[in-house]
């Protein structure tokens, strides 16, 4: 057997051929694959004004913030996550939520600044199963602690107008969004997925509305988000079977003959 390594991008993804199974009919989506797509479509479709957390970032947020006492210092560690970033000047920051074996995705939108209005979060999800309010309260924190900690530099260029910086924590706009829904118990994660892949199609640069985009049951039809499986599928495939081996990015050792699909699997793992 060999094991391959493809080192072409700072934010790498590691992934086995065995991951691909995720992508079978009627199997819940695994986070090398999501992440896998969410690095695909930040490199395809580049920019500036949108920044998506990987898979697990929203777990440990909510674990920073659930500890008492250490809040503090585990929010500074955690910090590293967007250090590249700052927050409240990217219009759009998507977060992947994942929870009780579901995923469902949270916008959130800095609307301009001479439009008075503080950050309005969005939460999308394709069955309801994942509490907004709970995903709202770790938001709400999130943003609040970020926020004071930048008013502690005095020469910060504030991003909103001085009334709604000064009392951020009471302008922060939540709201449940309508989205088409699975048909199924397994196609959450294709679902979150549409949801990025489509927003990030549609998102506008003009930032003076009340929302981004044109969100409903009716935004896209539930076939076309299901027919995303086949084609992450398809694309991880092709990666996986053209890679040539000559690659300056590419890493191999531990030579087998075996053709074998299940072999092959275990120990061939890719970093996008």
């Amino acid at each position: 057997m060999s094991t391959t390594v493809y080192r072409t991008h700072p934010e790498t993804v590691e992934l086995t051929y065995s991951d691909i199974k995720c992508l079978d009919p009627e199997v819940f989506l695994k986070s090398p694959v999501i992440n896998f797509y969410i690095q695909y479509l930040k490199k395809s479709r580049p920019c500036d004004d949108l920044y998506i957390f990987n898979t697990y970032f929203y777990s440990k947020l909510e674990e920073a913030l659930s500890r008492t006492g250490e809040c503090g210092s585990q929010f500074s560690k955690l910090r590293r996550w967007w250090r590249s970033v700052d927050i409240f000047k990217i219009p759009y920051l998507l977060l992947p939520i994942h929870g009780q074996v579901h995923w469902s995705l949270v916008i959130i939108f800095m609307p301009a600044k001479e439009i008075e209005s503080g950050p309005r979060v969005f939460h999308l999800d394709s069955l309801g199963l994942h509490s907004s309010d709970k995903v709202f309260g770790v938001i709400e924190s999130y943003l609040i602690k970020e926020w004071r900690h930048l008013q502690k530099d005095s020469s910060y260029d504030i991003p909103f107008s001085g009334t709604i910086w000064r009392h951020l924590s009471r302008n922060i706009h939540k709201e449940k969004i309508e989205v088409p829904q699975q048909q199924n118990d397994f196609d959450c994660g294709v679902f979150m997925l549409y949801y990025i892949d489509k927003f990030i199609q549609e998102a506008p640069d003009d930032l003076t509305g009340v929302r981004p985009c044109k969100f409903g049951r009716k935004w896209f039809s539930p076939v076309q988000a299901s027919g995303l499986r086949k084609r992450i599928r398809d694309l991880l495939l092709d990666i996986f079977q053209n890679a040539p081996p000559s690659d300056s990015n590419l890493v191999s050792d531990a030579d087998d003959d075996s053709e074998d699909e299940e072999d092959k699997g275990k120990d061939t793992i890719v970093i996008v």
